[in-house]
């Protein structure tokens, strides 16, 4: 999918699993969106470089963390297994398991552990809520991505498999995006408005919360028509895709 789109459905999944933990505490709720927007930006490392729009500069400037810093260690890596990847920019190499373990952990190493450095526990519970919004939004990238045509690559460069839908993000006649976006949005209003007249008892809230979030992602993933398909490009000698611009 493309940024914005990537974007607006993160937030609200965020803010969906938010309402459970920390209505009452709005810093680390704070923490939790901020980590998520980024997270979800994070695998696109194949992102051009826009020339207007300020949104688009700041999300590629984001980017510019897993393109320049993990995908060359991780190639790095990759080229003493009998899986070479040439390309640290080839999408593949983050729109995976592996490569999305690795950029969450080089993210750890370079935040966390500072901030369990310090002694102090507000500095490291702080840093563990913005890096469980990361986790969430990179994989929350994945689940969305695998919903579009292009799909992901879940073992790349080990395994040849693409999971892939049958939704072109551009397709303007296509409505499946914006009703993800209302379907989405209403359950998070739903949850918002049960918090707010407390009907609802305290302890039912995750389990609730996570069965909403769990039923926006399987319908979206069921309505996309995702398959399991054989990825071409695996075979034989390995092209590297041309880079996609974000919009």
């Amino acid at each position: 999918m493309i940024t914005r789109h990537h974007m607006a459905l993160a937030l609200m999944c965020a803010l969906i699993l938010c309402s459970a933990f920390f209505l009452s505490n709005p810093f680390m709720m704070a923490l939790v969106v901020a980590g998520t927007c980024i997270g979800v930006l994070l695998p696109d490392i194949h992102m051009t470089r826009p020339k207007h729009h300020p949104f688009r500069t700041v999300s590629w400037l984001i980017v510019q963390y897993p393109r320049r810093i993990c995908a060359p260690v991780l190639c790095r890596i990759y080229a003493h297994t009998r899986h070479p990847v040439p390309d640290p920019a080839d999408k593949r190499l983050i729109h995976s398991i592996p490569g999305a373990v690795f950029v969450f952990v080089c993210t750890c190493a370079l935040l966390y552990i500072p901030a369990c450095a310090t002694g102090n526990a507000i500095i490291c519970n702080s840093a563990a809520a913005f890096l469980g919004g990361v986790i969430l939004g990179m994989v929350l990238h994945l689940v969305e991505d695998l919903c579009t045509r292009k799909g992901i690559f879940p073992f790349f460069p080990f395994n040849p498999w693409t999971v892939a839908g049958s939704i072109r993000p551009c397709d303007k006649t296509d409505p499946r995006i914006a009703q993800y976006h209302i379907q989405h949005c209403m359950v998070l209003l739903v949850f918002f408005g049960l918090d707010s007249m407390g009907i609802l008892a305290p302890e039912l809230f995750l389990p609730l919360n996570i069965t909403g979030l769990v039923i926006c992602l399987g319908t979206m993933v069921y309505f996309s028509e995702v398959s399991i398909r054989r990825n071409p490009e695996s075979d034989g000698d390995m092209k590297v895709p041309s880079p996609v611009k974000s919009t």
